[in-house]
């Protein structure tokens, strides 16, 4: 089949596409529809599919400006495809007209052959290239953003649908300024309706950045508090941000993060919410995180060092938040500077409670593994407690900050460890700390460390089946 014609044939199903193979939420048994006698199908809408040069003669060679051209052209059912090539946008396209089912798609067989270009940035311009904050299934594919390897030149993308948007094959390319220059992030995503679905799959940020320490690195990814339904963020790859991968904090709607690798991302490398939707919560699933600080990959330059990365920030900017699910993930530590955490939930956040389940934690530096902060109770929804439910931590961490690699801290009541595996025998680190919590409990779960297995002050913890000598086999093994 030509690509027009799949085009036209795909109509306004592009999240759809990109959701098959995926379970979508949330585990509901559809109700059967008794059949009409008589039915009579919707029409998919007709999509006009434009070539940008040989219908619209936009310049490949990034020397005339696009810009009036997209302008002229940002419709309802239009689909701009390019050739490989490079294509300048010199100014904001602010595009908030309710358009439904418009897509800017690459043909190229590498997103990397299509690339839009950019005048080289005056200092502080902090460049935004597209404004789309209404409408439905826009869909932005197959192509790349060139920042360049100057110190100014940046450009962002805020895109918020009410359903159907999808962002496909998309790398930001060169290295990403500091936030004087730059956006606060580099794409902004949001879902404006609690019934929508909008993707984000194989987004790529790994060609380096300006690293000033919080709070002037520039993110990958946020959704904010404009988002009321669901976003998916499917295997996406973002590496050495100047801060958060992605951030998820202030969100009504949820963020549903499958597979992806972060890495080497300063302040966090993930930092998410359960977030109010009122029938889904937010997960992570499948999704790797690595810190390694004396090991930055080849687009760092002399002098540039990761200042404080966390693996994993749970936290609701306030909003109290609770439930979000870790399941299947990966969190590797191999060095790093000083952090707070490998997994934090920090007071100031005034998240409750989280899963974890079938996770893998290696720790090979003195950063705290866990640490789940005391409960702000006026404003953090119930249940608080920490839940680690098949979870192995190893490594050859020889210390930690609060002498143990799990901090169970005040008012986590109800905190469980099931069916898991602490094997820390270097220095002196103990397992597991229960601080001012209650009803607390470790269950069929070995704590082979070189200091005290479980420390509680002023708590309620319950041990049952727990062992002192095992190693962890890893949840793969």
């Amino acid at each position: 089949m030509k690509r027009r014609t799949y085009l036209r044939t795909l109509g306004a199903v592009g999240v759809g596409a990109a959701l098959a193979g995926c379970n979508t939420p949330d585990e509901e048994t559809p109700t059967e529809t008794p059949t009409p006698t008589e039915s009579t199908p919707t029409p998919e809408p007709e999509l006009t599919v434009l070539d940008a040069v040989g219908d619209l003669g936009m310049d490949p060679t990034g020397q005339e400006p696009v810009d009036d051209i997209l302008d002229r052209t940002y419709g309802d059912d239009t689909a701009i495809e390019f050739p490989p090539g490079d294509y300048l946008i010199t100014r904001e396209h602010d595009w908030d007209r309710g358009v439904s089912n418009f897509r800017l798609v690459g043909l190229g067989d590498s997103h990397k052959d299509v690339q839009f270009v950019f005048p080289p940035a005056d200092p502080g311009e902090q460049f935004r290239m597209l404004r789309i904050t209404s409408g439905t299934d826009h869909v932005l594919q197959n192509f790349s953003i060139q920042q360049t390897d100057d110190d100014t030149t940046s450009a962002d993308i805020w895109l918020a649908n009410d359903d159907g948007a999808l962002i496909e094959d998309v790398e930001w390319l060169g290295r990403t300024p500091t936030d004087n220059h730059a956006r606060d992030q580099l794409l902004l995503f949001d879902c404006t309706s609690v019934d929508g679905v909008n993707v984000i799959r194989r987004v790529y940020m790994r060609e380096g950045a300006a690293l000033p320490g919080y709070p002037n690195g520039v993110a990958g990814i946020r959704i904010t508090e404009r988002s009321v339904g669901e976003v998916r963020m499917i295997d996406c790859h973002i590496e050495q941000r100047g801060s958060s991968s992605f951030r998820a904090t202030h969100t009504r709607g949820v963020l549903r993060v499958e597979g992806g690798l972060f890495k080497n991302n300063d302040n966090t490398n993930m930092r998410i919410s359960a977030g109010d939707h009122p029938t889904k919560t937010s997960w992570i699933k499948g999704a790797t995180v690595i810190v390694d600080a004396d090991n930055l990959n080849e687009h760092a330059r002399e002098g540039d060092r990761l200042d404080s990365p966390e693996g994993l920030r749970i936290d609701s900017t306030g909003h109290g938040y609770t439930g979000v699910l870790i399941e299947d993930c990966d969190f590797v530590y191999r060095s790093s500077p000083s952090s707070p955490g490998i997994i934090t939930v920090p007071t100031y956040g005034s998240h409750g409670g989280f899963t974890m389940r079938n996770c893998r934690i290696v720790n090979d530096t003195g950063v705290q593994t866990i640490y789940a902060g005391p409960v702000d109770t006026d404003i953090a929804r119930e249940p608080w407690g920490m839940i680690l439910e098949n979870v192995t931590i190893s490594g050859a961490c020889e210390s930690q900050p609060y002498g143990s690699a799990v901090v169970i801290d005040e008012n986590r009541n109800g905190s469980r460890i099931v069916d898991s595996c602490i094997y820390l025998p270097n220095g002196r680190v103990g397992g597991v700390l229960v601080n001012r919590a209650s009803n607390c409990s470790v269950e069929n779960t070995s704590i082979n460390v070189s200091g005290p297995p479980t420390r509680s002050r002023n708590a309620e913890l319950v041990l049952e089946d727990v062992s002192y000598t095992a190693t962890c086999a890893f949840r793969d093994e």
